[in-house]
């Protein structure tokens, strides 16, 4: 079987052949040549069946373009993302800072001191007066937070050494027992008997401090 190549070139021998045996060499007597029309279409079809395909680009273009489109459609909708969320971090700040004060003014307005007579272990009425005020106040607040209640007992110095050290342990259980057994306090108290220091004034000593710590 002949190939497709063979049967196209062979009209061009054949054209070629033909212009030789007419004496026919130059350009122009080619041009001019009756055969010269075929053997230049046949010639220009050989060349375009062997030509390589030219590559449409079009389509490509256009996807890429598409594509640079959804990117930057995506770094702005990061770029908002982003600013959302430095937004929030700093609204979360602002509200950690207003709770860690929130905080700290419930533990300031809900401390309390009961004074007691020189040597008494025994509540005044003023004492128990002091401590319902601060239990009402208590009460206010205390479902928002966790805390801790702590007694800190303390004596004047005129007393001995041991004589001071159950002093202030009956003063701490008189004020523990009247929170838990008549305000119905239901949560855990540290009682502190230690006393690092006195004061000046004797009857400044002469008290419990009932204070709280938020967790």
């Amino acid at each position: 079987m002949k190939s497709k190549f063979s049967l196209n070139v062979a009209p061009i021998l054949v054209g070629a052949l033909l212009l030789a045996s007419c004496g026919i060499s130059s350009q122009d007597a080619y041009n001019k040549a009756p055969l010269s029309g075929f053997v230049a279409n046949q010639t220009t079809e050989l060349i375009k069946k062997n030509a390589a395909p030219v590559a449409d680009n079009s389509n490509l273009d256009k996807l890429v373009a598409q594509h640079t489109e959804k990117i930057s459609a995506i770094d702005a909708d990061n770029s908002k993302a982003k600013e959302m969320v430095a937004k929030l971090e700093k609204q979360l700040d602002e509200m950690e800072a207003l709770e860690k004060e929130s905080k700290m003014e419930f533990e300031r307005s809900n401390n309390s001191v009961v004074f007691f007579e020189i040597g008494s272990a025994k509540l005044s009425a003023m004492g128990m007066q002091e401590l319902y005020r601060w239990k009402s106040s208590l009460d206010q607040g205390a479902t928002h937070y966790n805390f801790n209640v702590s007694v800190f007992a303390s004596a004047d110095k005129s007393g001995s050494k041991q004589g001071n050290a159950k002093l202030r342990a009956d003063r701490a259980n008189a004020v523990k027992n009247f929170i838990v057994n008549v305000l119905g306090y239901k949560g855990a108290i540290v009682i502190v008997t230690e006393q690092p220091a006195f004061s000046k004034v004797n009857d400044i000593d002469r008290r419990v401090m009932v204070s709280i710590n938020c967790n």
